[in-house]
């Protein structure tokens, strides 16, 4: 479960990057914005649906990372304002972490969304995932696919 283990990285690879976190527990939120930050990304955390709202009305992020439930807020407010962005040619990926089932998560959602992870996350995959919807383009390598040549 060691990032360093599973990935050889670049420590700047997200440079230039802004990546909107909305998770309402505090510990998942700042272990998702060190690993983003350590990675080179601009990381903004809200801790509330409606903080997350006020940002976007100064900033659109390249990514939005959301937990689906939330205490006596509703996530579609968040959901919809992103998806009324992409309608504007500005197509932001949505990855939604959450304790329901994926089979569950698809069936309440009304906004389409690129990705989903369920918690407790496991690093690696969450990395891999942000990769993944940010940069298709760079393929992650395994240490096992590395062949070391021998002199």
């Amino acid at each position: 479960m060691l990032l360093t283990n599973e990935f050889l990285l670049n420590p700047r690879i997200l440079e230039d990057v802004q990546i909107l976190v909305v998770e309402n527990d505090c510990d998942s939120r700042e272990l998702y914005a060190i690993l983003l930050e350590n990675q080179g990304a601009t990381v903004t955390t809200s801790g509330s649906i409606q903080d997350a709202l006020s940002f976007l009305d100064w900033g659109v992020p390249d990514l939005l990372i959301c937990e689906i439930r939330f205490l006596g807020e509703s996530v579609y407010p968040l959901l919809q304002r992103i998806k009324s962005l992409r309608i504007t040619g500005r197509k932001i990926p949505i990855l939604v972490t959450s304790t329901c089932s994926p089979i569950s998560l698809t069936q309440q959602l009304m906004v389409k969304v690129e990705a989903y992870l369920l918690k407790p996350i496991d690093i690696d995959d969450f990395v891999h995932q942000v990769w993944d919807l940010l940069l298709p383009s760079v393929r992650l390598v395994r240490k096992s696919e590395i062949v070391s040549s021998s002199c």
